[in-house]
């Protein structure tokens, strides 16, 4: 079995997606704190805002993979503010002259994010863009706001730059309160996370390289305590898939018990799964009663389990803080099953065959 303490086994990661993943804070920090933002001159910015006349009722939120896990989590930590929606696909829903409408696309070149700019750019009040480059890049450029990301990194290793620069715009434009001390503290936390999780950290003391070796020749099924925390649950499954090319899966409570709970009855199989919990450490009665109930069945039943809680004050903090866990487990379990967790080949050849 691969030994994760020996940094031999790393050279598998040709692209650096190690550091590309444990350098979280700084992507966070430059997205938040060092935004590149293209403002056409029809849209001025006064004391820091977006000078705007028309009231902004709705976000939508348009993309795929790796750049609409930020919309996804973005919904969820401030749809309390304003109507939050998000897309993946080709077709969006009918725009108005009130909805503020984001494409967000690493590449620039995501041909369904592509397709949505296309139908609700002339209808929505505002179209803005988060990209790197591409040809969405060159369809903004001089016409609508977009922000500049960073280049040299895959779309899934981008969250801090997509997410806080998603952040930033929706900001801009007094659409909620501004979040500065929950980032810094979401960077704080994040930059002390790192010194447990880092390779050099040996597996006894390293909970990441813990939940590999226990994942590893298992099928992982991650659920969410709550739907606030189903955008990461997504994430983790997404990660685990695209950095270890295995496969998982996610639900989430309370939904998980009105129909997937039945699956474990069946023994043949529940041998070759692992069920990973997330949750809050101050969880919600009426799911914590819900997730000890599984807890105490899997045990029951011998079902190996592995738990993991959020950590921090606010949704950010807290989201971040397992985000950043399931990265690095999914890394580990790269390194373990001996792929490249940068290669995405059957993605690619996805690509070539449609195009």
């Amino acid at each position: 079995m691969t030994n994760l303490d020996d940094t031999r086994n790393y050279a598998i990661d040709r692209e650096e997606m190690y550091y590309k993943i444990i350098h979280l804070p700084d992507n966070i920090r430059t997205a938040y704190f060092s935004p590149v933002i293209h403002v056409p001159e029809r849209l001025n910015l006064i004391n820091n805002k977006f000078a705007i006349t028309k009231k902004i009722q709705r976000v939508i939120i348009a993309g795929m993979g790796g750049s609409a896990i930020s919309g996804d989590i973005f919904r969820t930590a401030y749809s309390q503010h304003i109507p939050i929606e998000v897309y993946k696909d080709y077709r969006i829903p009918a725009i108005s002259n009130h909805d503020l409408l984001i494409i967000c696309s690493y590449s620039g070149n995501t041909e369904e994010a592509l397709s949505s700019m296309e139908q609700g750019s002339d209808q929505a009040a505002f179209t803005v863009g988060i990209t790197s480059n591409g040809l969405l890049k060159k369809r903004l450029d001089g016409k609508h706001v977009w922000v500049e990301l960073p280049a040299g990194y895959p779309p899934r290793a981008a969250i801090g730059l997509l997410f806080f620069s998603l952040l930033q715009i929706v900001e801009k434009f007094s659409l909620i309160p501004r979040r500065e001390g929950d980032v810094r503290s979401t960077i704080s936390s994040l930059m002390l996370k790192a010194g447990a999780v880092a390779g050099n950290v040996m597996t006894e003391f390293n909970i990441t390289k813990q939940a590999a070796n226990s994942i590893n020749n298992k099928i992982p099924v991650i659920y969410a305590s709550n739907t606030s925390l189903a955008p990461i649950a997504y994430r983790w499954k997404c990660q685990i898939n695209e950095n270890a090319k295995y496969p998982a899966f996610y639900h989430v409570l309370p939904e998980m018990n009105h129909n997937e709970i039945e699956a474990w009855e069946n023994k043949q199989f529940s041998k070759f799964f692992i069920p990973i919990f997330l949750s809050h450490i101050e969880e919600e009665f009426n799911y914590r009663k819900r997730i000890k109930f599984l807890r105490d069945l899997f045990n029951k039943e011998n079902i190996t389990y592995l738990d993991y809680y959020s950590e921090g004050n606010s949704y950010l903090e807290r989201a971040f803080s397992l985000i950043y866990l399931g990265d690095m487990i999914s890394y580990y379990l790269a390194v373990l099953r001996g792929v490249d967790p940068t290669t995405i080949d059957y993605i690619n050849k996805l690509k070539e065959a449609i195009t």
